[in-house]
């Protein structure tokens, strides 16, 4: 794969279709050389994040699809989650698991699975960018 290879996918934004997203991103982490174990942490950080997307996102008619854009690195993969989101500019997510408080384990899933996670809200549109490093560099 190139440096700087991207790989874009938009799905409905509806559960069903969190899969097709979950299993490219493995198919891209298999021919980048990723581990076994990288593939699920991954799988599972994408899954949660579109999870999301869905479930949180897409309240309009505008656009109601979750765009997943991928980005090859000789040593890392970066992977948005981009949706219409028509929520507050700002949320607050804790890094540590509430045991009495339902909800919020996906955001601390997926910043304990990827090496870097940030989240961006503007314009009416919320991005979730994570990145992952292979293992020779992890």
């Amino acid at each position: 794969m190139r440096q700087g290879e991207v790989m874009q996918l938009e799905i409905p934004s509806s559960p069903e279709y969190v899969a097709i997203a979950r299993h490219a991103v493995e198919g891209l982490a298999r021919r980048m050389h990723f581990d076994a174990c990288q593939i699920e942490d991954l799988k599972l950080a994408v899954g949660e994040a579109c999870t999301n997307a869905v479930k949180y996102g897409n309240c309009t008619e505008e656009n109601p699809n979750v765009e997943i854009r991928c980005v090859v690195m000789p040593d890392s993969l970066t992977v948005e989650i981009k949706n219409r989101y028509a929520g507050p500019d700002y949320l607050p997510f804790p890094n540590a698991l509430d045991p009495n408080r339902e909800g919020g384990r996906g955001l601390y899933l997926m910043r304990q699975l990827m090496d870097e996670v940030n989240f961006e809200w503007k314009h009416g549109t919320a991005i979730v960018r994570m990145l992952k490093r292979t293992a020779a560099v992890a």
